[in-house]
């Protein structure tokens, strides 16, 4: 089963990146394996309109990304009403939570285990224990955004506030956004922090309005001590919520309160966004994350098997890193492929049996790579 939850968790990375925030949200959340024999897969959801929807709708890009993380033929999946004890247990080993749409930043005065309460705060603020700067893998492509996040976590609103963390998607911006959350709350556990991303304040900005409770709303991201949000470019043209953002941050701001946020681009290339916001976020530290280089990536790989207790040869690793150069999360991905296919087919791993195996992922990673030289050659024409 661990194998068939390896598998399931690269479809459904997959199908993330295809599908649109609130119907993966929707749809995906509460999906899992139950089993697979002879090319069938059977996909557990909660309930009949889940197996009804998921049928119609996203049968096919289920079925085409189950096929690719395989590498087998996949004949048919089927949906079953069940209820799964391993996605619980999963949940609960990897602290996977879900984002609370009441309050992530509830405040602890009492603490009868230290280690205990350190989990139940890290879930109630929407944060994952398992993003910590221990496990966050530095290089010359990271290292100020993750110098610059430690200077944060340790002297929250007096070193570089606000701090604005860019790149592309899946290089680790929030790794280090959760990662300060973390380090904060083991420093100081009755800080008050708010982990969200840009696309939730919006959501939660417009619902508080339309059912009248603004105010609510104001007192949920006021009154904290710590505010990390993900994708802030998402603010673009949303001029009601670029209001509402420009007035929380100035309050937190003019309360020494810290401010993190990460983008995949910089400030003044958000179209849309209006001066005074990109002037305020450019008051503290810019810092970009560049896709790591060949020595990085061959770290985090063999980190990553030390992490899932797997061995895998130094060649090996060293062919994934030289083929797949974009972002962390599609070295990742691959890696779990490879050890995914590899026991459920019981064959031993090779740079051979890594190139087939990984073929349609290297070819587009090549293909994406020709694309960035093509325009860098148009841009400096």
């Amino acid at each position: 089963m661990d194998n068939l939850e390896k598998i399931w968790q690269a479809v459904l990375a997959e199908l993330e990146v295809e599908i649109s925030k609130p119907n993966f949200k929707t749809w995906f959340k509460n999906t899992f394996i139950c089993d697979f024999k002879k090319g069938v897969f059977t996909v557990g959801v909660p309930n009949i309109f889940f197996e009804g929807f998921l049928k119609k709708k996203y049968l096919s890009e289920i079925k085409k990304a189950l096929q690719k993380q395989t590498n087998e033929p996949v004949s048919d999946v089927k949906f079953k009403v069940a209820e799964s004890s391993n996605l619980e247990k999963k949940d609960d080993e990897k602290n996977r939570v879900i984002h609370s749409p009441v309050d992530n930043s509830v405040s602890y005065s009492h603490v009868d285990n230290p280690v205990d309460n350190f989990s139940e705060k890290v879930k109630h603020r929407g944060l994952k224990e398992q993003y910590d700067f221990e496990s966050f893998i530095v290089g010359t492509s990271n290292q100020l955004a993750q110098a610059a996040a430690k200077s944060v976590a340790e002297k929250p609103g007096k070193a570089y506030n606000p701090l604005y963390i860019y790149g592309d998607s899946g290089l680790g911006k929030t790794h280090l956004l959760q990662a300060i959350g973390n380090r904060i709350l083991e420093k100081s556990p009755n800080s008050k922090i708010r982990y969200t991303s840009c696309e939730a304040f919006t959501n939660d900005y417009i619902e508080s309005v339309k059912i009248g409770k603004a105010k609510e709303f104001k007192d949920r991201y006021r009154n904290i001590d710590i505010l990390l949000i993900d994708d802030i470019q998402f603010l673009s043209k949303k001029e009601l919520t670029q209001e509402e953002f420009f007035n929380t941050f100035d309050h937190l701001h003019q309360k020494n309160k810290q401010v993190v946020m990460t983008s995949d681009r910089t400030p003044k290339d958000i179209k849309g966004l209006e001066k005074r916001l990109q002037t305020r976020f450019e008051w503290g530290m810019v810092a970009d994350i560049q896709p790591p280089d060949f020595e990085t990536r061959c770290a985090i790989l063999k980190t990553k098997c030390e992490e899932q207790k797997k061995e895998i040869s130094n060649d090996i690793i060293e062919f994934i890193a030289k083929n797949i150069t974009s972002n962390i999360r599609e070295l990742e991905g691959a890696l779990i492929k490879l050890f995914a296919v590899s026991e459920l087919t019981a064959i031993e791993l090779s740079i051979a049996e890594a190139e087939r195996i990984l073929g349609e992922s290297l070819h587009k990673n090549q293909l994406r790579q020709v694309i960035s030289v093509e325009k860098i050659i148009k841009a400096v024409q």
